[in-house]
């Protein structure tokens, strides 16, 4: 039996929903959602061949879902496989009659589980228990706001690790939908996660074996390297489980009380990058790959000025294994107080470099200390003495500042 025959005889005895999602949907997400829907659909009602039939199975068919508790969103991710299916089998329930069942009956596709996108301090947790694999993986996710899905299709020449900063290019068909490619740029923290992972890749493919003995046949087989290209050679469901051994281990496994899913998941690091990148919404949504914002953002017609606002505003903000640029603005503040910086001047300054980047702000600051420093060294006296006239200094209101080495004393006042 050659393998066309096989090919065919598997054809010719799969499903008949099976063989039109094959057909009809290329997103490996979709097709595995739409074949579960179908299969519990059927296992339930069977095939149905009239719009009634269909209309009573349905309807019973949500009531059943809403109490076995599964969420909004998959019911009427379940619910559209089946009328899709269905419609394109010439048998549709009439729009008015199901316009009354969506709006009674039918919840809104609304996420029903309380999710948080994680701070820096619980990521940083969270990556100290990942490998160098799952760490690379994760940074880039958390840096970069692209979907798990299109940053497990990379390959190693969609990255460009030299320019400043990283970029990736996201082609077309790694996409949602297989369309609307983009640049996205990452931090320098996942930038050398990934070089030490792509190092040690390179290793272990070397260390392995190329091939494995048969006992059945008496011989050997040949492992083949499929996808050898790929950044991460791994599924959805693998980084998924590198995710959830990282929480546990860091103690952040917690679940919602009501549907008792994970708080922080996947797609957490997507939510992490909008909330704390910085950027213009427009480049935000564009980075992100959101349809309608790539052709409005200048990401698509300037790939540098988008990339310089990304290195300015978005890589301090997102970085996880040093300080976050709040915390590192708080410290210049306390620094510049410290030094004698008016608070009034200091708030005046910042305000006049709001919604630029760290750098910006920083450079700013330095400025006003710099200032106040030169300030107070032109109003210091300074004297060397010896130590019979130290006291008299001492009494009368000089400060002993430096030991010199020959015995005398350096003193100063204000």
């Amino acid at each position: 039996m050659n393998s066309y025959t096989v090919i065919s005889y598997w054809w010719c005895n799969v499903e008949h929903y099976e063989k039109w999602i094959i057909t009809y949907f290329t997103s490996e997400h979709t097709q595995k959602t739409y074949l579960s829907a179908l299969h519990k659909f059927h296992d339930k009602y069977g095939y149905v061949s009239s719009p009634d039939e269909l209309l009573d199975a349905i309807t019973e068919w949500i009531h059943f879902l809403r109490s076995e508790r599964y969420t909004p969103k998959t019911i009427n991710n379940y619910v559209t496989a089946v009328l899709s299916y269905y419609r394109d089998q010439g048998i549709t329930i009439p729009e008015d009659t199901w316009r009354r069942i969506r709006r009674r009956i039918l919840p809104p596709s609304k996420p029903s589980t309380f999710d948080k996108a994680g701070t820096h301090d619980e990521w940083k947790r969270i990556l100290s228990h990942m490998s160098l694999e799952g760490r690379s993986l994760f940074l880039f996710l958390l840096s970069s706001g692209c979907r798990i899905g299109e940053a497990l299709q990379l390959k190693v020449s969609d990255l460009d690790l030299e320019a400043d900063p990283p970029r990736a290019y996201i082609r077309p068909e790694y996409t949602k939908g297989g369309y609307g490619g983009r640049v996205v740029f990452y931090t320098y923290e996942a930038r050398d996660a990934i070089a030490e992972w792509l190092k040690l890749r390179l290793i272990l493919n070397k260390r392995a074996p190329k091939r494995y003995y048969i006992p059945k046949h008496g011989k050997y087989g040949y492992y083949t390297e499929k996808d050898d290209n790929r950044v991460w050679p791994i599924s959805v469901s693998t980084a998924q489980t590198i995710l959830w051994e990282a929480l546990k281990r860091a103690g952040l496994d917690k679940r919602d009380p009501r549907t008792g899913r994970r708080l922080i998941h996947i797609h957490s690091t997507r939510k992490f990058f909008r909330s704390n990148c910085g950027l213009p919404d427009a480049l935000t949504h564009a980075l992100m790959g959101h349809e309608g914002y790539l052709d409005r953002s200048y990401l698509r017609q300037n790939v540098e000025r988008a990339g310089e606002e990304y290195k300015q505003i978005a890589i301090p903000r997102l970085t996880i294994f040093e300080k976050t640029t709040a915390d590192k603005m708080e410290i210049l503040k306390l620094i510049a107080k410290a030094l004698g910086v008016n608070e009034e001047r200091l708030d005046t300054v910042l305000e006049e470099h709001r919604g630029q980047g760290f750098y910006d702000i920083a450079t700013a600051i330095g400025n006003l200390i710099k200032e106040e420093i030169s300030k107070s060294a032109k109003k210091k006296e300074y004297a060397i003495v010896d130590e019979d006239e130290l006291q008299f200094y001492l009494l009368n209101g000089w400060d002993l500042a430096k030991v010199l080495n020959d015995g005398r004393f350096l003193m100063v006042r204000a």
